[in-house]
C-alpha cells in the first residue's frame, strides 16, 4: 500500500508538470518554423508511449547535439575557449537514451553557450580568415540543428496529445517526454533567434553564409 501511495504521489507531481502541456502545445503555434507541424492532424493515443518517448528524445537529442557543436565552433571562432570546450564536452556526453536530468543539463548548456555567443556577436568583433572559416562551419551546424528542431515539433505535438490522455500511473516512466514537451517552445525560440543573429553577423562581416543556413532561416 505504501508503494502504491508513493507512486500516486510521484504521478501527481508529474501531472502538475503536464498542466503546462496544453499551453505549450498552443504556444508552439507562435514559434517560428513550428506552426505548420503542430496544426491539424491527430495523435495516436493508442500508440506505445514508450516508443513515442524514445523517438521524441532521440530526435531532440540529435538536434541539441548539432546546436551544441555549432556553438562550440562559433565560440572558438570568437575566442571564447571555455564556452567552446563546455559545449563540445556536453555534446559528446549527450546520448540518445538521455534522462530528464541529462536533457535538462544539455538545455542549460545550450542556453549558456548561445547567450555567450550572442553577447560576443553584439560586440561586432572582426575575425581573421581562419576564424571566419570556423564560424561558417558553426553556422552550418546550427542550420542543421534548427532544421531538426522544426522536425521535432511534430513529435512534440503528438507526444503532448498522448500525454494529456495518459494514465497517471504511466507518467513516472515518461519524465523525459514531459520535460521535452514542456520546454520545447522556449528551446525552439532560442535556437531560432541564435540562427538569425549568426546569419546577420556573418552577412555584415563578409563571412560566407552556407546554403543550409539560408534555407533554415527561410523555414522559420
Amino acid at each position: 500500500m505504501n508503494k502504491l501511495a508513493s507512486s500516486l504521489v510521484a504521478a501527481g507531481f508529474l501531472a502538475l508538470a503536464l498542466t503546462g502541456t496544453a499551453s505549450a502545445q498552443f504556444s508552439l503555434k507562435s514559434i517560428p518554423g513550428v506552426a505548420n507541424v503542430v496544426g491539424g492532424g491527430s495523435s495516436a493515443p493508442s500508440a506505445d508511449l514508450g516508443v513515442q518517448q524514445d523517438a521524441l528524445v532521440r530526435n531532440y537529442v540529435a538536434a541539441n547535439k548539432d546546436v551544441l557543436n555549432a556553438n562550440a565552433k562559433m565560440a572558438e571562432a570568437l575566442g571564447l575557449k571555455d564556452a567552446a570546450a563546455t559545449s563540445k564536452a556536453t555534446s559528446d556526453a549527450l546520448t540518445e537514451g538521455a534522462t530528464k536530468d541529462s536533457l535538462e543539463a544539455s538545455n542549460k548548456a545550450v542556453s549558456a553557450s548561445t547567450d555567450a555567443v550572442a553577447a560576443e556577436l553584439a560586440k561586432q568583433p572582426v575575425l581573421d580568415a581562419k576564424s571566419k572559416a570556423i564560424f561558417t562551419d558553426g553556422l552550418a551546424n546550427l542550420a542543421v540543428g534548427v532544421t531538426k528542431y522544426v522536425g521535432v515539433g511534430k513529435n512534440v505535438k503528438d507526444m503532448g496529445s498522448s500525454l494529456s490522455s495518459a494514465s497517471p500511473m504511466m507518467l513516472p516512466k515518461l519524465q523525459s517526454a514531459v520535460y521535452v514537451v514542456s520546454n520545447f517552445p522556449g528551446s525552439m525560440g532560442n535556437v531560432s533567434t541564435a540562427l538569425k543573429n549568426a546569419i546577420s553577423y556573418a552577412q555584415s562581416h563578409d563571412i560566407p553564409v552556407p546554403t543550409d543556413a539560408t534555407q533554415a532561416l527561410a523555414a522559420l
